[in-house]
C-alpha cells in the first residue's frame, strides 16, 4: 500500500494549490448559459491544462477506496481464521491474549486500535484544512465519534483481528510521522500546505454546500418548469392561431 500513499499524498498536496484556480474555473462554467457550447467547451479544456500543469490525477484521489478491498479481505478472513486453524490460533497469542480465537477479557486491544485510528486522523488533520478547514471540521468531529463508537462495537471481534489492525495502524502511525519530516515530503514531491490566497472568500462547510447543492437544483427545476410551460403556452398560441386563420379562410369562403 505504500506506493499508493505516496501516489496519494502527493497528489493531495497538488490538488490544495490548485484548488482555487479550479474554483474560479468552476465559477465561470456555472455562468455560461445552457446554449453557449464553444464558451462550456473552451473551459473545460482550461481545465483539462490546469489538471496537466499540476500534475493532478483524478485517479490518484482514489487511493483509500482502492486500500478498502485489502482492509476488508483481511477482516473478514481473519474472523473466518478460527473455523479452519482453531487449534493452532487458540494457543497462536502471546502475554494476556493467547487465544487467538477469543476476545480480548481487558479490552485493552479494542481501546488501542480505536486510540491508533483516531491518533492516524488528527496526524492526517492538516491535508484536510488544507483542502477544506470547513469539511474538515466536520469529517474530523466524525472521525472521533467514530474512534469512540469503535470500542463497543468491536470489543467482543476475536483478537487475530485486533493483531491485524493494531499492527496496521501502528505501522501507519510511524509511516504518518515520517511524512510530517520536510526533506522526506521533498524527497517524494510533496508539497507544503498552500498559504490562504488574500481576499478570497471562506470555503464554504458542508451544510453550507449541500444547502447551496438543494438550491440550485431547486432553480434548475422552477427554470425547467418555467422553460416548460412557455413552450406550452407558445404551442397553444400556434393551435389557436392556426383555428383563428381556418375559421377566417372558411368564412371568406362563405362570403364569396
Amino acid at each position: 500500500m505504500f506506493p499508493l500513499f505516496v501516489g496519494s499524498q502527493k497528489n493531495n498536496s497538488r490538488m490544495a494549490h490548485m484548488k482555487p484556480e479550479l474554483d474560479v474555473l468552476y465559477g465561470k462554467v456555472e455562468k455560461c448559459r445552457s446554449d453557449d457550447h464553444e464558451s462550456k467547451q473552451k473551459l473545460v479544456l482550461q481545465t483539462q491544462a490546469l489538471y496537466k500543469r499540476y500534475d493532478v490525477k483524478f485517479y490518484k484521489a482514489l487511493a483509500p477506496i482502492l486500500q478498502a478491498p485489502v482492509f476488508m479481505s483481511m477482516f473478514f478472513g481473519l474472523r473466518k481464521m478460527p473455523e479452519y486453524f482453531e487449534e493452532e490460533l487458540s494457543t497462536g497469542g502471546i502475554y494476556w491474549f493467547t487465544d487467538l480465537t477469543a476476545s480480548d477479557p481487558f479490552y485493552i486491544m479494542p481501546i488501542f486500535s480505536a486510540l491508533s485510528f483516531l491518533l492516524m486522523m488528527e496526524m492526517g488533520k492538516e491535508q484536510l484544512m488544507a483542502n477544506n478547514p470547513n469539511h474538515a471540521k466536520t469529517m474530523m468531529l466524525f472521525f472521533r465519534g467514530l474512534a469512540v463508537v469503535m470500542v463497543p462495537i468491536t470489543m467482543n471481534f476475536p483478537c487475530a483481528v485486533f493483531c491485524y489492525w493494531t499492527t496496521n495502524n501502528t505501522l501507519s502511525l510511524c509511516q504518518n510521522a515520517l511524512f510530517r519530516m520536510e526533506p522526506v515530503r521533498k524527497m517524494f514531491g510533496i508539497w507544503e500546505p498552500p498559504k490562504p490566497v488574500p481576499g478570497a472568500p471562506p470555503p464554504k462547510g458542508i451544510m453550507e454546500s449541500l444547502q447551496e447543492a438543494v438550491g440550485k437544483a431547486k432553480n434548475k427545476n422552477k427554470n425547467s418548469n418555467s422553460n416548460l410551460a412557455d413552450q406550452i403556452k407558445a404551442h397553444n398560441e400556434q393551435v389557436e392561431s392556426k383555428q383563428r386563420a381556418k375559421v377566417f379562410r372558411k368564412k371568406r369562403r362563405t362570403k364569396l
